[in-house]
């Protein structure tokens, strides 16, 4: 296989990009989170309140609704939560391939220099100078 001595610099922007993509997808998935959080925390407010006995009967109907609309919310905020779960292992996944890519071409790299090294060496050693005597 022919070196391509651009290879490790792909790889490298490969992997900087699968990384920036993870993070995306770590910032969506804590900002989910943290509207499953805000849905709980509204229903626990709306049940306290409901508990104290502030809602009088005309208000429990609407009370019950939004209950309902949070529960629907919540439902809904998990299923993207554990789609977004997937993605970012996913994206995770992605990342650590790109890392290991970048660990080949960086190998392929260095035994391509060592190898070009060792040639450079032995042409040197192949080409007679004047006054040398001959090769041993």
């Amino acid at each position: 296989m022919a070196h391509d001595p651009r290879r490790l610099e792909r790889a490298q922007r490969l992997m900087r990009v699968q990384e920036q993509m993870r993070r995306v997808a770590e910032i969506e998935l804590t900002a989910t989170r943290d509207r499953a959080v805000a849905v709980e925390a509204d229903r626990a407010s709306l049940l306290a309140a409901l508990g104290t006995g502030q809602f009088g009967e005309l208000l429990l109907t609407a009370a019950n609704r939004r209950l309902q609309g949070l529960a629907v919310q919540a439902t809904e905020i998990e299923a993207e939560r554990i789609r977004q779960a997937d993605i970012l292992r996913e994206r995770g996944l992605a990342e650590k391939r790109a890392e290991a890519l970048v660990d080949r071409a960086a190998q392929a790299q260095a035994k391509e220099t060592e190898r070009r090294a060792l040639l450079d060496c032995l042409d040197g050693l192949g080409q007679r100078r004047p006054g040398d005597a001959s090769l041993p």
